[in-house]
């Protein structure tokens, strides 16, 4: 195995990171690999077993969305946090100064999440990292005997992702993916009601996000040094090398390809994720899309204006259905049916049901005759509330699993196939074309009967890590 520490050899501005500057030698080989986890995973499995002996974790990753689950982890009460590591020192001391004030023991900082791998006594890492530096430190972890709650989507590429998937069954771990919508009830609801046959026969499904930014968005910022207190070539990672621009950076990541999937990756892996766990349809047949970048004038390399076609194949539960993705940077109409620019939607021969994590669900019926209208509907509609708890309920779930070692409700193997249909939407975008998915050997094609490769989509599925960044090999 690779030194997963070593820094690569481009030129790039940053500051000297702090710690021990010879700690280098973790996992070098696979055999060490395999034999730390097997270490690791005994005093974990001990921990577990105890119900009185608290769980031990670490956070990789201290902003956005981390805030939300060190808050969740607070609230419960349930495990101790050894370690924060984060590239940028003023993240890593906020979540240092919280968890001293909160549950009474200050935990190490770092920015080398090696340094988190190497500690016997963290049972699991919670990584709220930007998505090129997801993959990494969840195989890391597995390999080191830790279970992980990493955060979606899972990965930045279809390559990463399945090693990821590999990693976790190899080294045996719980690994929870944040698609916290999963453990809201008003999702769970509504997807019981879907399953039940009450909607008809599905067939069609649709997940949307809308909103208007245009036309500056985040606008266009030229490049600079990064900040002293951060450690630039390590934040780049896996990522292409590339001057240092705040536009790029802490909470704007997301909308550039080298470092996240845009939309389609962001808010569109929570609605697909639903439409694709209650259809029971673990991959697509075909995706194609259509879309661009064409009124927002800002930085972003991601599309302000999307559409998605996805063909999904039947199942015990429901014949074939479409599945169409729509998102837009320009426009944010809005529409009492559906919430607040975001959401998803079930069309049946009975009713159509709308649902969202934040407002809840509403189904209308169908008329039973469209020309007879005295004759009623074909269900009754009715709307319901929903909340926002879903966050502290995810977490409880992980941490119970943790112990039980079952699955998780939002297990990465499930994910990775709603994160495989994100990127496969953009790859459909960018090649200008319709590709068929086999699942089976994770390639597209250009024809239903899979004779003929895509190679342009096919080279889109990973990328080549720079150097001193790749994928542990285990």
């Amino acid at each position: 195995m690779k030194d997963l520490s070593a820094k690569n050899k481009h030129s790039v501005q940053t500051s000297t990171p702090p710690g021990n500057p010879d700690r280098r030698d973790f996992l070098k080989t696979a055999g060490a690999a395999t034999a730390g986890a097997m270490v690791a995973s005994t005093a974990a499995t001990s921990r577990a077993n105890d119900a009185n002996e608290q769980l031990v974790g670490a956070f990789i990753g201290c902003g956005g969305i981390a805030h939300q689950h060190r808050n969740e982890i607070a609230k419960l009460k349930r495990c101790k946090i050894a370690a924060v590591c984060d590239i940028d020192d003023t993240r890593s001391k906020r979540f240092a100064d919280f968890f001293e004030q909160r549950l009474g023991e200050r935990p190490v900082e770092t920015r080398e999440y090696e340094r988190v791998m190497e500690m016997d006594d963290v049972d699991f890492v919670v990584i709220s990292t930007p998505d090129h530096w997801h993959a990494i430190p969840t195989i890391a972890a597995c390999a080191a005997g830790k279970d992980v709650y990493v955060e979606k989507p899972c990965c930045h590429n279809i390559r990463e992702g399945r090693a990821m998937v590999d990693a976790m069954e190899k080294f045996k771990r719980v690994v929870q993916v944040g698609t916290h919508t999963r453990s809201a009830s008003q999702m769970q609801d509504a997807r019981e009601f879907v399953q039940a046959g009450k909607l008809g026969q599905i067939t069609k499904t649709r997940t949307f996000n809308r909103t208007n930014i245009t036309p500056h968005g985040m606008g266009r910022v030229a490049d600079s040094s990064p900040p002293p207190h951060v450690d630039y070539d390590r934040w780049l990672g896996p990522a292409p090398l590339r001057p240092f621009n705040r536009n790029r950076f802490h909470g704007r990541f997301r909308w550039f390809f080298d470092y996240a999937a845009g939309l389609l990756g962001d808010w569109n892996v929570h609605l697909q994720d639903i439409v694709m766990w209650t259809m029971g349809t673990p991959s697509p047949i075909s995706v194609s899309a259509v879309g661009g970048k064409y009124a927002v004038q800002d930085d972003r390399d991601t599309p302000d204006t999307l559409e998605v076609l996805y063909e999904f194949p039947g199942t015990e539960m429901n014949p074939q259905y479409v599945q169409t993705y729509s998102m837009t940077f320009c426009h944010s109409e809005y529409d009492q049916n559906r919430g607040k620019g975001v959401g998803v939607e079930f069309f049946g021969t009975d009713g159509y049901l709308y649902a969202n994590w934040d407002d809840g669900w509403l189904v209308k019926g169908d008329p039973k005759d469209r020309h007879r209208k005295e004759l009623g509907q074909r269900i009754e509609s009715f709307e319901k509330k929903g909340n926002r708890h879903s966050y502290g309920l995810h977490m409880a779930n992980f941490l119970d699993c943790i112990r039980s070692r079952e699955k998780p409700i939002a297990t990465l193997d499930s994910h990775f196939n709603t994160a495989i249909c994100s990127h496969l939407g953009n790859i459909a975008m960018k090649v200008g074309s319709r590709i068929y998915w086999d699942a089976d050997q994770e390639l597209c094609f250009h024809d239903r009967e899979k004779t003929k490769p895509h190679d342009e989509a096919n080279a889109l599925l990973g990328r080549e890590a720079r150097e001193g960044y790749e994928l542990p090999q285990v």
